[in-house]
């Protein structure tokens, strides 16, 4: 009994360190040896790729600079100073009627859109905060088309689309009239062509 257990110790012992050595083996880290006396020295990995000669390196991609067509670029210019001289047409309570002053501003507006008849024009209805959601809605679609009707009827040719936000979008959040007026308004906006 004493021979079968030494040898088992034996075959134990065995594995043991054959497992040592061949997990030692796996390592994949640089080793440095230091002697007393000399300098430290990387030990040589075979698995490590070759260092990249200079020619080699990798030089950064160049920086690309897009030139923007002069066509758009014109074409922006001119839509954003037309937006600068478009005027909001303003309401009376309650109305989607044209004033006097609505139609006078609007003939100025007419005036800039022939100058670019393929931009396109955005009519925005709004209303004060009074009266319902749903109505209000229904109001500055109202004012939206009204302001449509007379553009072309001054002879616009300009695709024009319409839509309404009612009181949901104010330019002024005070409780009186002074800031109700600023808000009943037909805005005019000159949209990017795609």
């Amino acid at each position: 009994m004493k021979v079968v257990s030494a040898k088992s110790l034996c075959m134990v012992v065995v594995m043991l360190l054959a497992g040592l050595v061949s997990l030692g083996g796996c390592s994949k880290k640089s080793v440095v040896a230091i002697t007393s006396g000399t300098e430290a020295a990387p030990a040589k990995v075979e698995n490590a790729p070759p260092k990249p000669s200079k020619e080699e390196r990798v030089q950064p991609p160049p920086t690309v600079v897009a030139k923007a067509d002069e066509a758009e670029i014109a074409a922006r210019k001119a839509r954003e100073a037309a937006q600068k001289q478009l005027a909001d047409i303003y309401f009376a309570f309650d109305k989607w009627a044209l004033s006097t002053e609505g139609k006078k501003n609007l003939a100025q507006s007419a005036e800039v859109l022939k100058q670019s008849p393929s931009a396109k024009l955005l009519i925005e209805g709004h209303c004060d905060e009074r009266g319902s959601r749903e109505y209000n809605l229904v109001l500055g679609e109202k004012r939206a088309q009204e302001t449509r009707r007379y553009l072309e009827a001054l002879g616009i040719k300009n695709p024009v689309t319409v839509t309404s936000y009612g009181k949901e979008r104010p330019v002024c959040t005070e409780h009186n009239e002074s800031c109700y007026w600023k808000n009943r308004r037909a805005h005019l906006v000159v949209e990017e062509s795609k």
